[in-house]
């Protein structure tokens, strides 16, 4: 590859990273920091990591946030 970084290193992920199931699990809590006006990116280094290499981890975070963002403050509906 010309002096360039090799194929395996170039796809490497993060030392860091959470990675998917590890994030998953405290995803919730990631959003929720962030909404409430704090740092989950230095909070929370290994799931943030995660959300820049994982285009599907991403997804669900932005899904998460927009619902979070919309519904936050919906209560249950009590029959």
């Amino acid at each position: 590859m010309n002096g360039d970084r090799g194929l395996d290193e170039l796809l490497a992920a993060d030392p860091v990273d959470a990675g998917c199931a590890a994030g998953f699990e405290v995803l919730h809590q990631y959003v929720e920091e962030e909404l409430g006006g704090g740092d989950p990116v230095r909070t929370q280094p290994g799931l943030a990591a995660h959300l820049r290499s994982c285009p599907a981890c991403r997804e669900d975070y932005r899904g998460l946030l927009e619902a979070a963002e919309q519904f936050g403050d919906a209560r249950p509906v009590v029959p």
